[in-house]
């Protein structure tokens, strides 16, 4: 490797291919070659090859075929440069750094969700936590992503609409772990091609669960925050329908609230100030009332709002922590939320 450029040959050469792809993917030995899972798409039987003599990975099945700086840039949706310094490269040539920042800028494209999402369209995981890649609409590139959850929002009959994703994600410079949330939906862009997408739903958004709302039509609608709790919450209690929607606390009034009409709806907020600032709304540093999910249910014509009071809980505790953390049984936690229910009365929109 030079003070310029990098030596592509002597660090492939330095690498030891399967301790890299291992790292991935469960691999066995199969003589003097190494065999697994393809990542790169969803099999029973293993048709993916690591040969280490040759210098590649090769699946049988599906065709991919990767030097060990190419697999890295599929399995982990990093660029070149970063695949390299993973690999143990130090020095870059700046120009070619801003050549290539700058071929990857951000394309202004529109990608238009289709919803319900094909029968056609491929599976987005594609087996061991991986997806398959993901356009990537800001960044106007293809990444893999290594997910820790992935919830599908469906309509009323089942049908897919897209996902919200969970990926932990590392830090480079504090080392600290994130949490990201993105939602994916399948899209067409102008071309006419059509690709998974990091896009969000179109506003109004979709709720997550109106299958479970219209399986129950005459249940008491549970609202929960976030994806976790709302798997929590339908796992604990048959006779509520429950329901979340996309986005977190600020985006409350991006979603469609419209099949809550008639219903009966219990809101369980996180014990956080944004949490209650989510379903009882606030005023913006303008002295504008933003109004919350108790408002947003009123206006779509809920029959009665309660609320769960999750004052003095530990900060953010909410329904997936007492049921998976601390270990509470569902029978504890609604006696316990049995003797926090609040009756909310919504002010009406001209007094807002």
């Amino acid at each position: 490797m030079t003070d310029s450029k990098i030596d592509v040959e002597q660090l492939k050469a330095q690498v030891d291919l399967a301790q890299v792809v291992a790292r991935y993917v469960p691999l066995r030995k199969a003589g003097k070659e190494l065999t697994g899972l393809c990542p790169f798409h969803s099999e029973s039987s293993p048709s993916f090859t690591v040969i280490p003599a040759k210098g590649f990975v090769h699946c049988f099945g599906c065709g991919v075929h990767y030097d060990v700086i190419g697999f890295l840039m599929a399995i982990t949706g990093c660029d070149f440069r970063e695949a390299c310094v993973q690999l143990g490269a130090q020095d870059y040539q700046r120009a070619r750094e801003d050549v290539r920042r700058e071929i990857e800028a951000p394309l202004d494209v529109t990608w238009v969700p289709l919803m319900p999402v094909p029968e056609d369209a491929p599976d987005l995981l594609a087996g061991g936590q991986w997806t398959v890649p993901i356009w990537n609409v800001k960044r106007a590139k293809l990444r893999r992503m290594r997910v820790t959850r992935a919830d599908a929002y469906r309509d009323g009959e089942g049908r897919l609409l897209g996902y919200v994703l969970r990926a932990d994600i590392k830090d480079r410079q504090t080392g600290k772990i994130k949490k990201w949330t993105p939602q994916v939906t399948w899209c067409v862009g102008p071309d006419g091609k059509r690709q998974w997408c990091i896009q969000h739903f179109p506003v109004p958004r979709p709720l997550l669960g109106l299958d479970a709302l219209a399986a129950k039509p005459q249940a008491d609608v549970l609202l929960v925050e976030g994806e976790k709790c709302r798997a929590a919450g339908a796992g604990a209690w048959e006779r509520y329908a429950v329901a979340s929607w996309a986005g977190g606390s600020n985006a409350v009034g991006k979603s469609d609230f419209r099949p809550l009409a008639g219903r009966n709806v219990v809101l369980w907020p996180d014990a956080d100030p944004a949490g209650r600032k989510a379903m009882l709304g606030w005023r913006n540093d303008a002295g504008r009332y933003v109004p919350g999910l108790a408002q947003l249910a009123a206006r779509a014509g809920a029959a009665s709002i309660r609320m769960i009071d999750t004052e003095g809980m530990p900060d953010g505790w909410d329904i997936a922590d007492a049921l998976e953390r601390d270990g509470w049984t569902p029978r504890q936690l609604s006696a316990w939320a049995a003797g926090r229910v609040i009756e909310i009365t919504v002010v009406p929109s001209h007094a807002e």
